[in-house]
Parts: C-alpha cells; sequence; structure tokens
C-alpha cells in the first residue's frame, strides 16, 4: 500500500462518508496525524508532507469535491473549488447532496438498468435533485446543465453516451455497437423479423406511434440537438443516436417484460417508420431559430450549399444543397425571405384567431343577454296577465256582491271594490312600465347582436383571407423543410 493510498485508507475510518469538505476539521486532521505516527516528528512531516496533501485531495475527489489544502504540523487550510464557479456556499453545499445521490446510484447501477445499455435514474430522485434549484431560485436549465456535468463524471460517460431528461425521468443511454446478426436474419432490425415486428407495433400502437413521439421530441431536440449551441459536425454524429435513445426510452415504459429482449429490433423498426417525419419536425424547429435571429442557427443553416470543401486537415467534404419539392435550390437568403414572409402570416393569423375569439365571446355574451332579456319578458308578461286577471275578479265579486246585499252593503262594497280596483290598476301600471323596459332592452341586445354578428362575420372572413394568403407561402415552406430535412441525413 502506498503512503498516498494508506492516508486515504485512514480517512475513511474517521471522516464521515462523503463528508462536504469545508466540514474537514481540525480534530480530523490531527487523529489522521496521530495515526500515521507523525505529531511531534516534525522532520517526519515535513516527510510526508506531500503525500499528506495528495492523500487529502484524492480523498476528496472521491466525492467529486476539487479542493485545494495547505498543512502544516499543527493544522491546515483548506480552499474548496465550488461546483459551480462563483455560486455560495450553500448553493455548493446542495449540488454536493445531489452528488451523494448520484453516487448512490452509481454503485449500485445494475440495479437501475431497464435495458442491458440504458439506466433511469428514478423519478423521485429526479425530483429531489431538481427541487433544489427551485428552492434556491434557480433555472431548470442550469440544474440540468450542472446535473448533466456530475453523472457525467459520477458515471465516467464518454463522448457517444447521452444523458436524456425525459419522461419525468434522468436516463443514460450507454453506447452499444449493434449486435452481430446471423446470417439469414433481418440486420435492420437486430435480427427480429418484420411480421414479429409488425405485430408489436399493432399492439402497443393501435392508434399510431407519433402521438408519443410528437409529445417529447421537441423536448429531446431542445435539449441534446439545440441548434443555438449545435454545429453541423456534431449533429450528424450525434441525431441518430440521440433518435434511437428517445424511441428507447419510449418503449422501455409501454412493452411488456415478454417484449422487453425485443426493444433494440423495434426502435430500429419504430426509427425507420417515423424518421421523414421526426426529420422533417427537426428542420422545422431549426427554422424558428432561424426566425428569431439565432446566430447559431443561421449559421448551421448557412453551411447548407452545393459544393466541395477542404476542411482543416485537407479532407474534401460534399456540402449539399437544399432542394424542395419542386426540385427548386434554395440559399440561406432566400430561405430567410420565405421564413420571414411566413412568420410574418404566423404572426397575422394568432393575432386574428385571437380577434375571432374575443368577437365570438362578445357575441356570445350578447346571444345570453338577449335570451335572459326574453325570458324577463315572458315572466312580465305572465305577470301582468295574473293582474287582468285579479281585475277581473274583482269586478264578478263585486257585481256578486251588489245582487245579493241591500243598498247600504252594496254601496260599501263599492268603495272597497273601488279602491281594490285602484291598487291592482297601479300596479299593472307599473309591471306595464317595467314590460316597456325590457322590450327597449331587448331592442337595443337585437342591435348590439346584429352589430357583433357582422363584427363577427368580418373578422372570420379576415381570417379566411389570411389563411388564403398563408397557403402558397405555407406549400414553400414545408416543401423547403422537407428539403432541409433531406439534407440533415447526409454525412
Amino acid at each position: 500500500m502506498s503512503a498516498t493510498e494508506e492516508i486515504i485508507t485512514i480517512l475513511k475510518t474517521i471522516v464521515p462518508e462523503n463528508m462536504y469538505a469545508l466540514d474537514f476539521s481540525s480534530r480530523q486532521y490531527l487523529s489522521l496525524l496521530d495515526q500515521l505516527n507523525i505529531p511531534g516528528e516534525q522532520n517526519l512531516f515535513y516527510q510526508k508532507q506531500a503525500e499528506l496533501k495528495n492523500g487529502l485531495v484524492e480523498y476528496f475527489g472521491l466525492s467529486f469535491q476539487k479542493i485545494d489544502i495547505e498543512v502544516t504540523p499543527q493544522d491546515f487550510k483548506l480552499t474548496k473549488f465550488f461546483i459551480d464557479n462563483g455560486s455560495t456556499e450553500a448553493f455548493d453545499r446542495m449540488l454536493h447532496k445531489n452528488v451523494t445521490l448520484l453516487m448512490a446510484i452509481a454503485d449500485k447501477k445494475e440495479e437501475y438498468l431497464i435495458l442491458p445499455h440504458l439506466l433511469s435514474i428514478p423519478e423521485e430522485t429526479k425530483d429531489r435533485i431538481m427541487k433544489c434549484f427551485i428552492d434556491h431560485n434557480e433555472s431548470m436549465e442550469k440544474g440540468r446543465t450542472l446535473t448533466r456535468q456530475k453523472i457525467q463524471d459520477i458515471f465516467q460517460l464518454n463522448a457517444r453516451d447521452i444523458i436524456f431528461f425525459l419522461r419525468g425521468r434522468i436516463s443514460v443511454r450507454y453506447f452499444a455497437p449493434p449486435k452481430k446478426i446471423p446470417e439469414g436474419k433481418d440486420k435492420r432490425y437486430a435480427g427480429e423479423s418484420v411480421e414479429e415486428l409488425d405485430r408489436m407495433y399493432a399492439l402497443y400502437f393501435p392508434q399510431g406511434a407519433w402521438k408519443d413521439i410528437e409529445e417529447i421530441l421537441e423536448e429531446v431536440i431542445n435539449d441534446k440537438l439545440n441548434f443555438s449551441t449545435i454545429d453541423n459536425a456534431t449533429f450528424t454524429k450525434t441525431f441518430i443516436l440521440v433518435f434511437r435513445g428517445m424511441i428507447e426510452i419510449l418503449l422501455s415504459d409501454i412493452v411488456s417484460e415478454a417484449d422487453r429482449e425485443k426493444i433494440e429490433g423495434f426502435t430500429g423498426y419504430i426509427l425507420r417508420k417515423y424518421f421523414d417525419q421526426i426529420l422533417l419536425y427537426t428542420a422545422k424547429n431549426l427554422f424558428e431559430y432561424i426566425e428569431n435571429r439565432d446566430k447559431n442557427a443561421e449559421a448551421f443553416l448557412k453551411f447548407f450549399t452545393d459544393e466541395v470543401v477542404i476542411d482543416k486537415n485537407g479532407n474534401k467534404i460534399q456540402k449539399y444543397a437544399i432542394i424542395d419539392t419542386k426540385q427548386q435550390r434554395w440559399n440561406y437568403i432566400s430561405i430567410f425571405s420565405i421564413l420571414m414572409q411566413y412568420k410574418q402570416i404566423k404572426i397575422r393569423l394568432a393575432a386574428q384567431k385571437v380577434a375571432i375569439t374575443d368577437a365570438e365571446e362578445r357575441l356570445h355574451e350578447v346571444k345570453v343577454d338577449l335570451k335572459a332579456e326574453m325570458k324577463n319578458k315572458k315572466e312580465q308578461m305572465l305577470k301582468i296577465d295574473e293582474i287582468d286577471r285579479k281585475i277581473s275578479e274583482n269586478e264578478i265579486m263585486f257585481m256578486k256582491s251588489k245582487k245579493t246585499n241591500d243598498s247600504g252593503s252594496a254601496e260599501n262594497a263599492g268603495s272597497i271594490k273601488s279602491k281594490r280596483q285602484e291598487e291592482l290598476l297601479i300596479h299593472k301600471k307599473n309591471e306595464t312600465n317595467t314590460l316597456e323596459l325590457i322590450g327597449k332592452r331587448i331592442d337595443n341586445k337585437t342591435i348590439e347582436l346584429s352589430r357583433r354578428q357582422k363584427k363577427f362575420d368580418h373578422e372570420s372572413k379576415v381570417l379566411q383571407t389570411i389563411i388564403e394568403q398563408i397557403t402558397p407561402i405555407q406549400e414553400t415552406y414545408d416543401g423547403i423543410a422537407k428539403g432541409l430535412a433531406a439534407v440533415l441525413t447526409k454525412r
């Protein structure tokens, strides 16, 4: 055992596992010196000083902490390099806790392999990690970036391994060379027969798989093939691996245990079936960056021309022009012109849809109000009918009373009838006035309904005009996008 190894072994016994480096104490340091039989032996200390420093640096390096340390026979001075440069100690302590969580998974990574080359970090662990960034008011983008960096270190990933933040989990897709396929087997699908894969497709995707793919595709492109940062060479080297990994993760959630060993072939089957749609979606994603004048995306698109260039190593590289569905060639300037026209019409279209929604809501409001007023009118007319009934009843009661009573009683009854009749007539007049007000409101609402109907009809016609204007631009846009999708696959 070397001196450095001895120091690390001792530290493992006197320091809590994965302790935050700045918590290393003088007591623990002196205990280390004691077990190395250094106290009181200054000559021995200086002989081992370099080994002591290296041992401490390597020990904390085991928990992915980078430190610098100066040691003396009596004490030490430790400097910790924060994972995120310029952050606070509190934030760095949080990141260290996340590292500890990831290390625990890495130590038992076989338990988290859902396929031989696909590791899935549980959703609850991912949530705990990302919640820490939320608690520190940091963006999810920064959280993903820092977490990805530490996963690469902790899981010792190479350039062809891919980390996905997808479907509520963090997944690590290890690069795996295609397996050897016996003669006579379909090499496109890892030896699985087309008939078997047709059966699986019908079983797991009776409505087709595009909806499932589309739900995650934008997230995958923005995360792994982001046109704001990626260059053409990197895209060419990685896009197949990224899309294969994406589909494998999708299938691992869907495919039963009985069919799990066929996922590699099934992935190739799904990818081949939807490859053109995936690339077309990707091309349009690039166009969105161009519409927003992203400089890196502009450079990416400008790469495509029909010419041969010499790279820095002197190798000839055939570049490919973008040729649309009508066999017309497009350069960056002409594509940009179409994209700007398309963007402006999209803005108009979106604004017009808002205008129609607003006009439709206002039209609906008037219809509701008018319906309510018509109901009020009907109820008010019933009230007046009821008053008329009471007036008639009062008249009949008076006539009956007049026939059956003497003159004195009749006179008294007439007085009562007259008073009651007056009350009913006043009541009827008030209710009639109310009915007239309702009628006026109905007239006004009817006029407003007509006006709002015209407004809605006008906005609908404007929308139709915009749709007619966008159709030729849309066709040109789609044709260019298909041309771009085609050259994205060329190497």
